[in-house]
């Protein structure tokens, strides 16, 4: 009982074991990742997009079964008879010996029979087969579309979230720098209190300041690590891998200035064009379901070998085999099936025109969302603006409280009011840049040209 136990175990769990230690593919990455080369490297390995891609190859199978069909259907087959009692036929007295006012039951036939052939079809003309065909070409190009969503959306998100990083990394440059600031003020006031020239309360309210900063860092670290963490499952890179983004993205000399808000066109998205074909979908459908009345011609052929015997001796090289041949058409037209084929047609009209309403509906959100991507993209840069001013201003307040402070004239409280508003006019303008390239996306992704982003 043990050895059988362990028999099932070897057998068991040994392919499991293999399977869990094949090794991991190994991507090579830069040791700074840029947004083209983020998106290039998703595009590679998202798993999302590779089902996508095996659903297209998937169509490109279901169209060659379908074509399939119209080709020749050959198939053999065999068939062994043992009538234990041979079937009884009834036949007119007269006709083997007897009266002719009687009826005759006799055996024809004989116990045993053998037969061997091949069969063969071949359909002729089927209206419903060749608008199949169209169908399935044009399903073919449905997955096409999907696939390119689905391209799509993996830029779009790579991108988002590629941004959603540098936005955080922004912060927390903002918050060690501010952080570096204080620790240099904190040792100054811990030196000048040690030697009676500053108050204790001036110096704890730099601690106070300084640990709620490095509070807000340590959450801040945690927001960068799980962002990062999504980045790296949407690249499909290992979580474990060590990555650093290229913060140029941020950089609003060079992206601003070339970047250009282009003639919409509806039908460059693909969620528009994916309605569309569906739309040709039901169309055929329509179509398949009314040729199920129209005639079907298929035509057939059927060689075969028979053998007669009283015993089981067909194995026997004296046997003699009858052979058997026919070709034939056969011509099926249906006449009446309960309106069936009818109601089906309604059914797809009503879909086909929910379909239409929501195509209409797409639409009309398309123009909306891509209206309210470009007033986003332009007020935008206005709050951008308005926000690079301030910043100056604040950078200024900063350089002159600190001069002041230094010089006896300012105290403490101004001196940590204006790091307080600089960090915050810094935070405001860094999350700032970010919203304008996220505009500039939502743009590129409402007209369909979120694939610009590779050129």
């Amino acid at each position: 009982m043990l050895r059988k136990y362990l028999t099932y175990a070897f057998f068991f769990l040994v392919p499991a074991l293999a399977i869990g230690q094949q090794p991991k593919i190994e991507i090579s990455l830069p040791d700074t990742l840029t947004l083209k080369e983020s998106i290039r490297i998703g595009l590679e390995n998202n798993r999302t997009l590779k089902k996508a891609v095996l659903d297209k190859e998937k169509a490109k199978y279901q169209r060659n079964e379908i074509r399939g069909a119209g080709l020749p259907q050959l198939s053999a087959y065999g068939q062994y008879n043992n009538f234990l009692d041979v079937f009884p036929q009834a036949v007119p007295g007269g006709i083997f010996g007897g009266d002719p006012g009687e009826i005759n039951v006799i055996q024809l036939g004989v116990p045993q029979s053998l037969k061997a052939g091949f069969e063969l079809n071949q359909l002729i003309f089927s209206n419903s087969y060749l608008i199949g065909l169209k169908a399935a070409k044009t399903g073919e190009e449905f997955y096409q579309i999907l696939a390119e969503q689905s391209e799509e959306n993996v830029i779009h998100e790579i991108s988002m979230n590629f941004l959603g990083v540098i936005q955080l990394e922004l912060q927390r440059e903002n918050l060690q720098a501010n952080i570096d600031q204080l620790e240099s003020l904190e040792k100054i006031l811990q030196s000048q209190y040690d030697n009676d020239l500053a108050r204790k309360v001036d110096l704890n309210r730099v601690k106070v300041n300084l640990t709620s900063i490095k509070s807000e860092l340590e959450n801040l670290e945690i927001a960068i690590y799980q962002r990062e963490g999504y980045l790296k499952l949407l690249m499909g890179i290992p979580v474990q891998a060590e990555i650093t983004l290229d913060q140029s993205v941020a950089d609003m000399d060079q992206k601003v200035k070339s970047f250009e808000v282009n003639d919409f066109n509806i039908f460059d998205r693909k969620d528009i064009q994916v309605l569309g074909v569906q739309e040709q979908l039901y169309e055929y459908e329509y179509k398949n379901i009314k040729a199920a009345h129209q005639p079907q011609l298929v035509g057939f052929a059927d060689f075969n070998k028979n053998a007669f015997s009283e015993n089981f001796d067909f194995l026997s090289q004296n046997k003699t085999w009858y052979q058997g041949f026919l070709i034939g058409l056969r011509l099926e037209i249906p006449i009446f099936d309960g309106m069936q084929t009818k109601y089906k047609a309604a059914q797809s009209k009503v879909s086909a025109n929910q379909l239409n309403l929501d195509r209409l509906q797409a639409e009309d959100a398309a123009e909306l969302e891509y209206q309210n991507a470009v007033n986003k993209y332009y007020n935008s840069l206005s709050t951008l603006a308005s926000l690079d001013s301030n910043l100056d201003l604040a950078n200024d307040v900063m350089s002159e409280t600190t001069l002041l402070y230094k010089e006896g004239v300012s105290p403490l409280t101004d001196l940590l009011a204006a790091e307080t508003t600089q960090r915050e006019a810094q935070a405001n303008y860094n999350n700032q840049i970010i919203q304008v390239r996220i505009a500039q996306l939502e743009i590129l992704n409402s007209s369909g040209k979120i694939k610009n982003l590779l050129l």
